[in-house]
């Protein structure tokens, strides 16, 4: 190998450790804090930052060491209310979409999403329904995740293709000199 393509692979081991960076803060963005209550009743939690969060109903989980498996969706009537010290709600915007996940021998179904303004303890209060109920808050990270993936992810990629680039060209050129 010429001494040529030092410079173009220097550039694509640098995209790529870019791409690899990218990768790893977008993998990230799935973490991030959650906490699971039973209902029906009230709990107070302590919410760790200001922010967007997600209410998660589990309709399959393991309650008390057994399995429970409940309609995704919450019986008509039921409420889920969250407020503050000060006893201020904080609105629930109900989902959009029938939005799940399935985890193993988990299955959560979304409920809402709630922006809560300042972090501190609130209170959760749920009912409307006679059985135990499992929820789970987690907090919304996936966009800022992404955008700082962004980050890493598109000069990566241009360094990448810079590199592919010259050295395509490099070859050609030796290729028409021989």
């Amino acid at each position: 190998m010429s001494g040529n393509y030092r410079w173009p692979i220097a550039l694509g081991i640098l995209g790529l450790i870019l791409f690899l960076a990218a990768t790893w803060t977008f993998v990230q963005g799935f973490g991030g804090w959650h906490t699971t209550f039973q209902g029906p009743g009230s709990v107070e939690l302590e919410i760790p930052a200001a922010g967007d969060y997600r209410l998660w109903h589990e309709a399959k989980a393991s309650i008390d060491g057994r399995l429970q498996v409940v309609d995704d969706e919450l019986p008509a009537g039921s409420t889920v209310e969250f407020s503050d010290a000060r006893g201020t709600v904080v609105p629930l915007e109900p989902a959009r979409s029938n939005m799940s996940q399935e985890i193993g021998s988990t299955r959560r179904v979304a409920i809402g999403r709630i922006e809560f303004p300042d972090a501190g303890t609130y209170t959760v209060s749920t009912a409307g329904f006679d059985e135990p109920r499992q929820f789970r808050l987690s907090e919304i990270r996936f966009l800022d995740h992404f955008l700082r993936a962004l980050l890493f992810a598109l000069p990566g990629t241009v360094l990448v293709i810079i590199a592919l680039i010259w050295g395509i060209v490099i070859a050609v050129r030796r290729r028409e000199r021989s």
